[in-house]
This record gives C-alpha cells, sequence and structure tokens, in this order.
C-alpha cells in the first residue's frame, strides 16, 4: 500500500511560513553582534563612557529585532521568553544610556548582570524550542551559556583592565554573531523543508 502525504499540522506550518518568511532575523542579529565585535575591538583610545554607549545602542536595537522575532514565532510557544529577553536588553541600554560617568568597574558590572538576566533567559528559550525540527535550539542553548559565562567573568573580575575587558567584549560578541546566523540558516531550511509525511 501506497503512504498517502498528509499536509503538516497546524502548528508546524505556522512555523514553517514564519520561517520562511523571518529567517534573515537572527542572521542580521549576528551581523550586529560581529558588528559590535569589530567596533569595540579596532576602536582606538577607547573610554568606558564611549563603550558603553555603543553597547547600549546596540543592546536597544537588538532587544527591539528580538521583541519582533519573538512575537513572529509566537506560534512554538516560546514568545513571552523571547519578548522578556528582548525586554531585559533594551532596560539595559536605556539604563546604561543615562548613567552618568561610569568608571571600568561600574560598567564591567552593568553589562555582566545584563548578560547573566539575558543568558538565563535565553537558555530557557532556546530550550523550549527542542521539540522544533531546525529550530537550531542547540545553537541557542550554547550562546546563552557563553552569554552567562561573560557575565560571570565581568562580576568576578569587575577591576580588569578596559583593553582587556574590551576585548572579552568583542571575542564574545564574533563567537555569539556567528552562532546566530547558523541559526538563521537553519531556521531558512526549516522554512523550506517539507512537512509532508
Amino acid at each position: 500500500m501506497t503512504d498517502v502525504p498528509t499536509a503538516p499540522g497546524p502548528l508546524a506550518g505556522a512555523l514553517q511560513g514564519a520561517a520562511r518568511q523571518y529567517w534573515w532575523l537572527p542572521v542580521l542579529r549576528g551581523v550586529l553582534y560581529i558588528a559590535f565585535g569589530i567596533i569595540a575591538v579596532a576602536w582606538p583610545g577607547v573610554t568606558a563612557l564611549a563603550i558603553l554607549w555603543v553597547i547600549a545602542i546596540f543592546a536597544i536595537v537588538d532587544g527591539l529585532i528580538e521583541i519582533f522575532d519573538a512575537i513572529r514565532y509566537r506560534a512554538s510557544g516560546g514568545a513571552a521568553l523571547g519578548i522578556t529577553f528582548g525586554v531585559l536588553s533594551v532596560a539595559f541600554g536605556i539604563v546604561a544610556l543615562v548613567w552618568p560617568g561610569p568608571t571600568v568597574t561600574v560598567f564591567a558590572v552593568i553589562v555582566g548582570i545584563w548578560a547573566i538576566l539575558v543568558g538565563l533567559v535565553g537558555v530557557m528559550a532556546s530550550v523550549g524550542l527542542r521539540k522544533v525540527p531546525g529550530s537550531g535550539w542547540g545553537w541557542g542553548v550554547t550562546s546563552a551559556v557563553l552569554t552567562v559565562i561573560l557575565g560571570v567573568m565581568l562580576l568576578v573580575w569587575p577591576k580588569t583592565s578596559l583593553v582587556a575587558l574590551v576585548w572579552v567584549l568583542g571575542i564574545w560578541a564574533w563567537v555569539i554573531g556567528i552562532m546566530l546566523i547558523v541559526i538563521g540558516f537553519q531556521v531558512r531550511r526549516l522554512g523550506k523543508a517539507d512537512l509532508t509525511v
């Protein structure tokens, strides 16, 4: 007897439709992370205030993209965590922008707390996608764990030199950026996949 192909369920169909339309959002976020890493490392004579402003603007833009991305993928059930991640990033960016003249230590503590919070939310959001084929949840968990590790490092060694701090942030941003780009293209494959059985 020949098997008759069946149409994908409503959830799978909704996820595939969102993946087909918005796979480029993780790629865009990845490019932003890599660009931030390059700016942070290549900026001559950078000050704590200047790099905090760059991080703040980056966090606001990245947070808004994450909120939009989470809303588009709300059918997966992980929208609440994605929106939480985005709101935390936007809130951090606003706080960082209005913080008066931070020292390197204050800068490290602010970024460290932000990294731990968004990293933990990122782990939960990524694990929530583990049953979605092609979601790239493993890459998401890895990048979130690395973000938590970054936050812990900054809180444990807040008095490190600004140069060392910027290099740590830059390398972290490059790694996360590459992972996000990989996730984006995995999601793109999900959008093109044949979900019929």
